[in-house]
């Protein structure tokens, strides 16, 4: 699998529902940083963009951080996050149900 482009990102971006994200790890030269990319929750709100990055050591560090960076296009936001060798991480699963 080649690197990530970014009209991978964009286009996965602009599809998102809310409540949905695209979550990547960062390079080693980039301190492996953890990256979320989401749409705000408070737009349309005056004053707010349309998505959010979010950026942590991990994903419970990044999401209890203000956005590291805004924006109305999801262009700029693949742009960073493609500048910096990420590395897709899949949404996780939900636990198996067990049978009663």
């Amino acid at each position: 699998m080649g690197p990530i482009t970014k009209k991978e990102i964009t286009q996965e971006l602009e599809n998102l529902k809310q409540g949905q994200c695209l979550r990547f790890r960062l390079s080693p030269t980039f301190g492996e940083r953890f990256v979320i990319l989401e749409q705000n929750p408070l737009y349309p709100q005056k004053g707010q963009k349309k998505y959010v990055l979010l950026n942590g050591k991990d994903e419970a560090n990044a999401r209890s951080q203000p956005p590291f960076y805004a924006s109305d296009k999801a262009k700029k936001l693949a742009a960073w996050v493609v500048d910096r060798a990420p590395q897709w991480i899949p949404e996780a699963e939900p636990p198996l149900k067990k049978a009663a």
